[in-house]
């Protein structure tokens, strides 16, 4: 039987404990709750956490300065320590999603990061070969917004202090766990920026995709890569994109494979090895490479570079031509087999290399054929060496064998090594008499121990070198040791030699410790030269003295010449040294055809004082003084002195500094720095400058700085904040205002001057940062003349700003007589060892817009004979290289016009439509049109009507913008060449220009459609030959060579009234010249319908002939001219050249020539009374005048006993104007009469009787138009 009240106690217990239980569960919670939130919502409880996963790690991450909640988690510092990497991030900030969690999902809004350090350090283990991944997937999805990290350092164990190689990466992820979505990554480096995306499964065989952009990357250019494929089977494939170097390459990978390269294909074009390494040569080089994996899994293949621009080290260039090589690569060895060197010229080195990777052994045999010095460096000499390298051995021991020879030059050399034993068993080097033998040995262990000797016998350094002969006897011998520093004991004795014509002697010992101590003494004589130094120096007491005396410089045959005397005395420690020096030269020739003369130099150093006056009286460069005088002053303490520099530069320029401060005595010699002020800076010229006031400066060997120098420039100033350079990084900035630009002398110039202001602040770290402003103020540019125009400038500005590797520069100018133009041009920068440059191979990206509407600015400049006018447009994109720039964009033009006041040319109406590519301009069409002008007489052109009356100019072709060809064709249609008083000529035809590297090539077919030659006025003044303008200013030489290849036919209607000849020209010249700018001419002008005038009379020329056979100046000349109708026709005949022409006069009947220039001139016989003697030498002058020799003027004179018949022009003070005739007889030793009348003068002349009194006094009666006596006398000095 149940008991009810115990059932009854059971039923009411359950309750009770489930409620208790309940409450136990829920108080928990609540417990777990308030842990979880005091955990993730409360810093302490943060705090905590990343204290626990600490200790957990023992110590292997470490958190500092944890703030925030779990959503909006900062940490000052995290660092990560691994066995072969340390990981360093600071400034950390993480905003991301917990809640997501719950959702197995990682959502980060941003995650960022001011910098990331990764420390790595080499491992002495081999690192295993990874293996293929099973999987890769997550075990939740993960989403990064934005991850940003400012920037990143990679530091090894020989580099901890390396400057960031990653800035400002921005990164963005997407994951659902299973496809991985890499949607962007960007960061910039010092070599350019990166910008990728990929996409990659995470599961077996893991398909990825990848497109990595690379830009600015000097001096590459842009590039991108494509990856595809898996993670077992990878394909990348490159290219160069807009970029000097072309190149693409495709790869094909299997990481995980003990060979991971499949295949290789590269190509690579225009590499330039200076555009890597500013110390590097210059060089053109294509390379390819063809490798493949054959059966037996080696990497097989063959790789080929060739220099396209070979040339001597010491031109700068490479002198390798080709490097060809069959290869086999696997994980144990390297095998190139078939090399293949070729030198420039005809040097080759063929040969094999092997090395074992593990055995770490290796050998190679390089046979050396015709091998020539001169082409590796020119300085060398010549040769043709053949010969053989061979080397052999492994980490412990090798040998090499070096054996080269020609006819004349032997060297052989014979090293080897064991453990850590160099020796250098045989070197002979030998040529003709010449001959150096040495050996010596190196240990390598801790003090490195080493021991060299030599010997030159007869040795002529022109053997091997291009310079001064020498017949050089010595002994040498240097031991020592390079740990921990280096030291040793070098002797020498040279005897019996000969340096160029001058004998050579000398012998020393030194003996150094380091660069602070050395003993020894040293003596040289060459020739009238002596050196001697002897001493010690590094302890106190120590005493060193040199004496150099050279008289004659030349005699050392190095280039240099003159004399130079020197002596130093040196006593005391290098920390704290006594120093006297002086320094004497009357003349010192140096090379480049540079000079110094008056040459003094004192200084001295006791006692901390520092004493020291310099003077240069002149410098010369390329025969011009660049310095006339040149002083320098010290005066006072080390620590505590005055500096000034006063400098006459050429004849306008004044240079003055002056400087105040000192260094410490105390700190060693490479810490040393001069800190002070500058209290003078002065210039005078174009541009004066002045220092303001006082500006702080000091500077070292590590660093150089200046701050707040205010100068004064031009009338307005510039301030130097702030100048502070070290060998790492430089920064400057500061600011101009009022800076005056005068077109000419500041003194002439009375107008206002255009003025201009800017800043700058650039920061010089791994990148160059900052910007350069300059703009204009006020004022205008003028453009020199004797009456100045102004430009109208309204807005003149320059930025050049530098950032993220880059110079960006913008330009804009706006001109009321120009126009407007503006434009910008953005080019990566390189930072070489010393400064920052920009490459030759460095990508352009820019614009330029030009808009011209006049063109009075370019009027101004000329001398008044042309003009222009008219509206130019151009747009131009710019891209390419700085070396091969690469121009696109268009160039319009209207209203053009040209005038050539001078030669009467009138292009009207022109238009331009142009455009660019690559490096040329091309012209599609430039047209004028010409309108013609009235002839100066219609009647010799009744016949001919020009279409219109306009004449026409079309020109196309294409302009080289970089050094590269120009090419344009020209057509005219009846244009006016020739417009004035004196020439009036109509041609067509059709040519072609060309021009490259200063040469032109002018070519074409031009013929007279009508023209007309006229008698040039006379009278214009001209400067005697014999006058010469003692300051006349140089003329410069133009280095042009023209090549001249034109065709002239002058038509049908080509008239001439020249001289009294009136007619007509035909005929046809080929117009040539050659390299030397000397014009040839071949062809033949004929007159026809012509007639001459002479003395009133008209002579119809039957036959008139000119030939050209080659010299300009002179022609062959076949020439008849006739008086028709008369009893007797008489005329002039004249054949030969126009250097040597034959003249004579002909008639029909014959008759003398008397009567012949009779009948010419007069129309009948010659008065048998002899009064028309006058008029008929006079004629003859000017017809038959010039000839020498037996001459028809000779005959007339003798014929009427006379000793003068000459023609000149009128002394000035003589009644008698232009060109005269005289006829002279010598009446006995002391008189003489003669008689002078002019040409053209109807006047009775002038009768001079001449008596010479003594030999120095003379008396000159004159009677006629002007009677007169004059007494002349003569002194002279000797």
């Amino acid at each position: 039987m149940i008991n009810p009240s115990v059932d009854n106690q059971v039923s009411e217990n359950r309750p009770r404990r489930f409620r208790w239980f309940a409450s136990v569960i829920s108080l928990m919670l609540v417990c777990v709750l308030l842990a979880g939130y005091w955990l993730l919502n409360s810093q302490s409880g943060l705090q905590w956490t990343f204290s626990v996963v600490h200790r957990l790690s023992s110590g292997t991450i470490h958190f500092d300065g944890v703030q925030g909640a779990l959503h909006d988690l900062r940490i000052e510092n995290i660092h990560f320590a691994g066995d072969e990497f340390e990981l360093e991030g600071q400034n950390i900030r993480i905003v991301w999603n917990p809640g997501k969690l719950f959702y197995k999902q990682i959502a980060i809004d941003r995650l960022t990061a001011e910098t990331l350090k990764i420390h790595h350090w080499a491992s002495e283990e081999d690192t295993p070969r990874g293996t293929l991944p099973e999987s890769l997937n997550l075990p939740l999805a993960l989403s990064i917004h934005a991850l940003t990290i400012d920037s990143m350092y990679m530091a090894t164990a020989e580099n901890k202090n390396a400057e960031p190689i990653i800035t400002n990466l921005v990164l963005a992820l997407e994951s659902d766990g299973h496809m991985h979505q890499l949607k962007s990554l960007n960061f910039h480096t010092p070599w350019g920026s990166v910008n990728a995306l990929a996409e990659f499964n995470g599961s077996s065989p893991f398909d990825l995709s990848a497109q990595i952009d690379l830009s600015g990357v000097d001096p590459w250019g842009d590039a991108q890569m494509l990856i595809t494929g898996s993670l077992e089977r990878m394909k990348i494939q490159a290219s160069t994109v807009q970029s000097t170097i072309t190149g693409d390459l495709q790869l094909q990978l299997h990481p995980f494979a003990d060979n991971p390269v499949v295949q290789l294909d590269a190509n690579i074009e225009q590499l330039n090895p200076a555009s890597f390494i500013a110390a590097a040569p210059q060089a053109s080089l294509s390379l390819s490479a063809h490798f493949a994996q054959n059966d037996s899994g080696q990497l097989e293949g063959k790789m080929r570079i060739e220099n396209h621009e070979a040339a001597p080290y010491d031109a700068g260039g490479l002198p390798l031509s080709l490097f060809s090589t069959q290869a086999w690569i696997t994980s144990k060895s390297l095998k190139l087999q078939d090399i293949d060197v070729q030198m420039d010229g005809d040097g080759l080195l063929r040969g094999d290399l092997i090395w074992h990777w593990d055995e770490q052994f290796g050998s190679a045999d390089i046979r050396v054929e015709r091998l020539n010095p001169y082409h590796i460096d020119s300085r060398l000499q010549a040769a043709q060496v053949s010969g053989q390298i061979q080397w052999s051995g492994n980490v412990q021991t090798q040998s090499a064998r070096i054996h080269l020879h020609d006819k004349s030059v032997n060297l052989a050399a014979v090293i080897a090594r064991s453990g850590e034993n160099v020796t250098l068993e045989q070197l002979n080097l030998q040529r003709n008499q010449s001959q150096f033998t040495g050996r010596g040995k190196l240990a390598l262990g801790h003090e490195k121990l080493f021991e060299l000797s030599g010997q030159l016998a007869n040795f002529n350094i022109a053997d091997f070198v291009r310079t001064v002969d020498s017949n050089l006897n010595a002994v040498l011998h240097l031991s020592g040791q390079l740990s921990p520093h280096v030291s040793g004991v070098l002797k020498y004795t040279i005897q019996n030699s000969r340096l160029a014509k001058s004998p050579v002697s000398g012998s020393g010992e030194i003996a150094f410790n380091g660069l602070n101590a050395f003993d020894g003494k040293v003596e040289l004589k060459a020739g009238s030269n002596h050196l001697v130094a002897q001493g010690s120096m590094g302890a106190k007491g120590n005493a060193f003295d040199l004496r150099l005396k050279a008289a004659d410089l030349a005699q050392l045959g190095f280039g240099l010449a003159g004399d130079l005397q020197a002596h130093v005395n040196l006593t005391g420690s290098f920390e704290a040294p006594d120093l006297d020096l002086k320094l004497t030269s009357k003349r010192l020739y140096l090379q480049d055809n540079r000079s110094v003369s008056g040459v003094a130099v004192d200084a001295s150093l006791h006692n901390e004082v520092i004493s020291l006056e310099a003077l240069i009286e002149h410098y010369d460069a390329h025969e011009k003084i660049a310095i006339k005088k040149l002083t320098i002053g010290t005066q006072g303490k080390i620590s505590n002195h005055n500096l000034s520099i006063k400098a006459q530069i050429n004849e306008n320029i004044t240079f003055r500094l002056a400087a105040a401060g000192g260094v410490d005595p105390k700190k060693p010699l490479q810490s040393l720095r001069w800190t002070g002020q500058f209290t003078e800076i002065a210039t005078t010229g174009k541009m004066p400058v002045r220092l303001l006031s006082p500006a702080a400066f000091s500077v070292s060997a590590q660093s150089v700085s200046l701050d707040q120098a205010r100068f004064s420039i031009s009338g307005g100033f510039a301030s130097l904040d702030q100048l502070h350079w070290t060998s790492k990084d430089w920064k400057t900035q500061g600011n101009f205002s009022g800076i005056a630009l005068f077109p000419g002398s500041q003194q002439a110039f009375n107008q206002s001057p255009l003025q201009l202001g800017g800043h700058w602040n650039f920061v010089s770290t791994q990148q160059l940062m900052g910007n350069l402003k300059i703009f204009q103020e006020q004022g205008d540019w003028y453009l020199p003349g004797e009456v100045p125009q102004p430009l109208g400038m309204e807005k003149l500005q320059l930025i050049v700003t530098a950032e993220r590797g880059k110079l960006i520069s913008e330009f804009n100018l706006f001109s009321q007589s120009i126009g407007s133009i503006t434009a910008d041009l953005t080019m990566p920068i390189k930072q070489s060892a010393s400064s920052w440059y920009i490459s030759h191979e460095s990508a352009l990206h820019g614009k330029v817009n030009v808009d011209i509407n006049t063109f009075n600015w370019f009027n101004a400049l000329l001398d008044g004979s042309m003009s222009a006018e008219g509206q130019i447009q151009a747009h131009v994109d710019i891209q390419g290289t700085l070396q091969q720039p690469d121009f696109s964009g268009t160039v319009s033009g209207s209203k053009l016009s040209v005038v050539l006041l001078d030669q009467g040319i009138n292009l009207q109406q022109g238009t331009l439509a142009a455009r660019f590519h690559q490096t040329d301009l091309k012209i599609d069409r430039l047209h004028f049109i010409t309108p013609h002008e009235v002839p100066p007489d219609k009647r010799l052109f009744g016949d001919f009507e020009s279409e219109d009356m306009r004449g026409s100019l079309t020109i196309t072709g294409n302009i080289g913008l970089a050094g590269n060809e120009s090419r344009m064709d020209f057509t005219i249609h009846q244009l006016p060449l020739a417009h004035k008083a004196e020439y009036w000529v109509i041609a067509s035809g059709s040519g072609e220009i060309r021009f490259q590297n200063s040469r032109l090539n002018l070519k074409g077919n031009l013929w007279a459609d009508a023209g007309l030659l006229l008698q040039p006025p006379e009278g214009h003044p001209e400067l005697a030959e014999d006058i010469v303008f003692v300051n006349a200013p140089e003329q410069t030489v133009q280095h042009l060579s023209l090549l001249l290849n034109m065709s002239l036919n002058l038509g049908e209607r080509f008239h001439i009234r020249v001289a009294g000849l009136e007619g007509r020209l035909t005929g046809q010249l080929q117009v040539q010249s050659d390299e030397n700018n000397k014009l040839k001419l071949n062809g033949t002008i004929a007159a026809q319908d012509t007639s001459f005038k002479a003395y009133g009379q008209n002579l119809s020329v039957k036959r008139g002939i000119v030939s050209f056979q080659g010299p300009l100046d002179d022609p062959e000349l076949n020439i008849l001219a006739l008086r028709e109708n008369l009893a007797v026709e008489s005329g002039v005949e004249i054949m030969g050249s126009v250097r040597y022409p034959r003249v004579k006069l002909i008639s029909t009947p014959d008759v003398p020539d008397t009567e012949k220039l009779s009948w010419i001139v007069l129309g009948r016989k010659p008065d048998a009374s002899g009064l028309d003697t006058s008029v008929l030498l006079a004629a003859a002058g000017s017809i038959l005048g010039g000839q020498s020799g037996g001459g028809i003027t000779e005959k007339i004179s003798a014929a009427l006993g006379v000793d003068e018949i000459s023609f000149r022009q009128a002394g000035v003070g003589s009644s008698l104007t232009g060109q005269i005739g005289v006829v002279g007889k010598r009446l006995s030793s002391r008189a003489y009469l003669s008689y002078e009348r002019g040409l053209t003068a109807t006047t009775m002349g002038i009768t001079k009787l001449t008596y010479n009194l003594t030999p120095k006094v003379t008396i000159v009666t004159q009677a006629g138009e002007d009677s007169a006596a004059d007494l002349f006398y003569t002194i002279q000095f000797d």
